[in-house]
């Protein structure tokens, strides 16, 4: 077993180890928490938008936001990276959060791709050549796979996300007013 996949197994705990650690390395101030905010929930509208159109293992989600970037779930987690690393107000929050996010993401990124291949085979072939692995397009991609239910964003527990903001955003409230 490589490093990858050590990485994609534990993820999970490997976040939220990673989360531990950015809190306790950052600095927050009320600019630096208004400043980040906007990021963290327009990361967590991405994924919430791309969870609606997720049926796993039954049809390959490529619309709404499938149909700009194959991975708008992990774009979404960077946004709310990123918006807590504003947030964070320190330099040592931001290199842990591009490595370990680079590390963690790659590998589960790669675990997908090569399963997503096996079942969906040329579909995926072909959406691979027409849609960006991370980065989004300028327009959409002409696939259309069916619409939003906002019943999957349940299933899949996205609620879950937004509660763990809530929660992280009110620690680093703690912690800036507790900080002198």
């Amino acid at each position: 077993m490589n490093v990858f996949e050590v990485v994609r197994r534990h993820r999970i705990f490997l976040s939220g180890a990673i989360g531990v650690l950015l809190i306790y390395l950052s600095r927050p101030t009320v600019l630096s928490l208004l400043a980040g905010l906007p990021f963290v929930l327009l990361g967590e509208a991405i994924r919430t938008w791309s969870s609606g159109y997720i049926r796993k293992n039954k049809a390959l989600a490529t619309d709404g936001p499938y149909a700009y970037t194959r991975n708008p779930l992990y774009l979404g987690s960077f946004g709310i990276g990123m918006g807590f690393v504003v947030m964070g107000n320190s330099v040592w929050v931001l290199v842990v959060f591009l490595v370990a996010f680079g590390l963690v993401y790659w590998s589960v990124i790669r675990s997908e791709e090569g399963y997503l291949v096996q079942v969906f085979g040329s579909r995926f072939e072909e959406y691979v050549r027409t849609v960006p692995r991370f980065l989004p397009r300028w327009t959409r991609s002409p696939y259309d796979a069916g619409g939003f239910d906002w019943a999957l964003v349940w299933k899949h527990r996205e609620y879950q996300a937004w509660a763990g903001i809530a929660g992280g955003v009110a620690i680093l409230i703690i912690k800036m007013w507790a900080t002198p």
